[in-house]
């Protein structure tokens, strides 16, 4: 399975069109897929993007709520009302729609970071910041799994 890996800084020109890194252009035409869907992150400050195949396993995901919870409403509206499909064009560009590139911070220049089945739109220095305290979180997570003493048996 192809994943989205690494992180590439693409120009968004006057028009909000932007060239999809060819690696990740790669993946999805061997999906079979000529879109990408993009919907803001949950907290607003990227966007995700994904295949058309993510997303209905998002769906699925929220299908199995109960139909008539709040946390289904939740997430269907939280994840589908501003998702937007957009097709790439013959010169692997797509258009970002300016709310989302505005309310992201994205001006100029954004990068695109994979996440694995899915990548996400940055403004960079922004992520540059996010990288540096997820790894932070990651040291301090490994540090604290290390000093978790492990229970031998019972030879105290």
């Amino acid at each position: 399975m192809a994943l989205f890996l690494s992180t590439y800084v693409n120009k968004i020109d006057k028009k909000g069109r932007v060239s999809v890194p060819a690696r990740f252009r790669v993946i999805l035409a061997e999906k079979g897929l000529e879109s990408i869907v993009l919907l803001p992150t949950i907290n607003g400050d990227a966007i995700d993007a994904c295949g058309m195949d993510v997303m209905e396993g998002l769906l699925e995901k929220i299908g199995g709520f109960d139909p008539l919870s709040e946390d289904r409403e939740s997430f269907a509206d939280a994840l589908m009302s501003d998702a937007v499909e957009l097709a790439i064009d013959g010169d692997g560009r797509i258009m970002i729609p300016a709310d989302m590139l505005r309310n992201a911070g994205i001006d100029g220049l954004c990068a695109f970071v994979g996440r694995g089945d899915s990548f996400q739109i940055w403004q960079p220095e922004a992520f540059e910041v996010r990288k540096k305290e997820a790894r932070a979180r990651a040291v301090n997570q490994r540090a604290a799994s290390s000093n978790i003493k492990m229970d031998g048996g019972g030879n105290d």
